[in-house]
């Protein structure tokens, strides 16, 4: 027998009518906002805040420690065409932010900087911005030094689907390119080359004999 749904002490509950409580809202117009304006504006980290991803490439040795233990899944092992191992790169559409990647990294390649401010324009090429291998962190120092806004350190991400090749425009002008061979913790297998041809066989015909005179022809 299903017994009908009901919220416990519902009959004690009295609407009290108020003339007031709707101009209560009114002191609010004095006081200031608690929202900032961004970009314009920005707040201060705490000491130790959990931002963006850092990576040093070379001390990454592709154990995959990173992937395995993220909860929200935001970690892709990508093959760089001149590395030797497989690098992290992190969705931040997916990423929580709980920084475990970080706490497991064997080497220390994969750290975390202050850095949180990410706005885009709402375009859908700028949604390159929120997947990404991360830069050097002494990079990210050296922009953070200059500018010292904490923003995201790449401007605009451009990815060549043909050639597979991106492109980092960094916010002090420079550029990291790179070439994107596969993903996973398996090399890449290399393209397949076109198979050669067969010669063509150049047919040649047996010479013809010569016809021979006849003996009255001789004669």
């Amino acid at each position: 027998m299903e017994m009908p749904a009901r919220v416990v002490g519902e009959e004690k509950v009295k609407i009290k009518k108020s003339f007031i409580k709707p101009w209560m809202g009114i002191k609010y117009l004095f006081k200031k906002p608690v929202t900032i304006k961004i970009p314009y504006e920005k707040i201060e980290p705490a000491p130790k805040y959990r931002g963006f991803h850092t990576l040093d490439w070379k001390k990454c040795v592709g154990c995959n420690f990173c992937g395995q233990i993220c909860p929200a899944r935001a970690i892709e092992m990508t093959w760089i065409e001149g590395e030797k191992r497989p690098h992290p790169k992190v969705d931040y559409g997916r990423c929580t932010f709980c920084q475990f990647c970080v706490d497991v990294c064997p080497t220390g390649a994969l750290g975390f900087s202050e850095n949180y401010y990410l706005t885009t324009g709402g375009l859908e090429e700028d949604l390159e911005l929120y997947d990404w291998v991360p830069i050097d962190p002494k990079k990210m120092k050296e922009l953070n030094e200059k500018f010292n806004d904490y923003r995201f350190p790449v401007e605009r991400i451009q990815f060549n689907k043909e050639t597979r090749e991106v492109t980092y425009y960094l916010r002090d002008g420079s550029t990291i390119q790179f070439k994107i061979l596969g993903y996973g913790l398996r090399p890449p297998k290399p393209p397949a080359k076109p198979a050669a041809k067969p010669a063509e066989k150049n047919e040649t015909k047996p010479a013809e004999k010569k016809k021979e005179p006849k003996a009255e022809e001789k004669k």
